[in-house]
C-alpha cells in the first residue's frame, strides 16, 4: 500500500514550549486515519504541519510528489460584510465543479435551498456542511478534517459518515481526521493514533482487543480524561 505522507520524528516548539515531541506515523492511500487526544495534545498542530501552514522545529515530513491536500479547519470565520453567495463560495473552493455527478453529496449540504444565500448568513452547522462538501468535491488525494462534525446534529453526523464511507469506496480518497467521537473511531477508522504531545499508542481498531494499553487509551479519550504518558 502506497504511503502518501510520512512524519519522521517530528517535533514542534512554540514560544519555547514543546507542542509535539518526536511524532512518527504514515498515511496510506485509501485509508481513514483518525487522530485522537485531549485538548492541547497537539492535534491541530499536526494538521497544520501536514498542510504546510506551520513548519516542524525538527524532524522530517515526507510528502508524495504532486499530492493535492484538502483541509477543513475546526472553525472558519466568515466576514459578515462579504458579498458572496453560497454557490459562488463553492465555485471558489472547487475546481471543475461537476454538479450532476455529486448531487447526492450536495443534497447532504442542502445546497439547492441555500445556494443563493449570502455565505455569511449561514449557521455554524450549515457552513460546516458546505465546507465539508466543497472539500470532498475538490478531487483531493488527501482530505484533512479537524473535528468535522462538531457543529452538526446527530442525524447530520450519521449521514456525513455514511457519505464519507461512500466517497472513499468510489474514489480511494485518503482521509486524516481529528475526532473525539470514540464510536466512530472504532467503527470507521483503518488506523487510530492516540496523541498527547507524543504518540501514546497507535494501531488498527481491529487489533485493539489484544492491546490493553490501546483499549485504555481509547476508553479514556472517549471521556476526555486521557492523561497517561507511556511511550511505544
Amino acid at each position: 500500500m502506497s504511503v502518501l505522507i510520512e512524519l519522521d520524528n517530528v517535533s514542534k516548539l512554540l514560544e519555547a514550549k514543546l507542542i509535539i515531541d518526536q511524532v512518527s506515523f504514515k498515511l496510506h492511500k485509501g485509508d481513514l486515519t483518525t487522530l485522537i487526544g485531549p485538548n492541547g495534545a497537539g492535534k491541530t498542530t499536526i494538521a497544520k504541519l501536514i498542510t504546510g501552514l506551520e513548519f516542524p522545529s525538527s524532524g522530517n515530513i515526507i510528502i508524495s510528489p504532486n499530492l493535492k491536500i484538502g483541509y477543513v479547519p475546526q472553525k472558519l470565520e466568515i466576514n459578515k460584510n462579504l458579498p458572496l453567495t453560497v454557490e459562488h463560495f463553492v465555485y471558489l473552493l472547487v475546481t471543475n465543479f461537476e454538479y450532476d455527478k455529486w448531487q447526492w453529496l450536495l443534497d447532504f449540504a442542502d445546497f439547492n435551498r441555500v445556494r443563493n444565500l449570502d455565505v455569511s448568513k449561514l449557521s455554524g452547522g450549515q457552513l460546516q456542511k458546505i465546507l465539508l462538501v466543497a472539500t470532498l468535491l475538490n478531487n483531493s488525494d488527501l482530505v484533512i478534517l479537524d473535528e468535522p462534525t462538531q457543529s452538526l446534529d446527530i442525524n447530520s453526523q450519521q449521514e456525513f459518515y455514511r457519505l464519507l464511507d461512500k466517497i472513499r469506496k468510489e474514489t480511494q480518497l485518503t482521509i486524516f481526521m481529528i475526532s473525539h467521537d470514540l464510536y466512530t473511531v472504532m467503527k470507521n477508522s483503518d488506523q487510530v493514533i492516540c496523541l498527547n504531545g507524543h504518540i501514546c499508542c497507535s494501531g488498527r481498531p481491529s487489533d485493539s482487543t489484544h492491546d490493553q494499553d490501546f483499549i485504555s487509551a481509547l476508553s479514556t479519550i472517549g471521556f476526555y480524561t486521557h492523561h497517561h504518558d507511556h511511550r511505544h
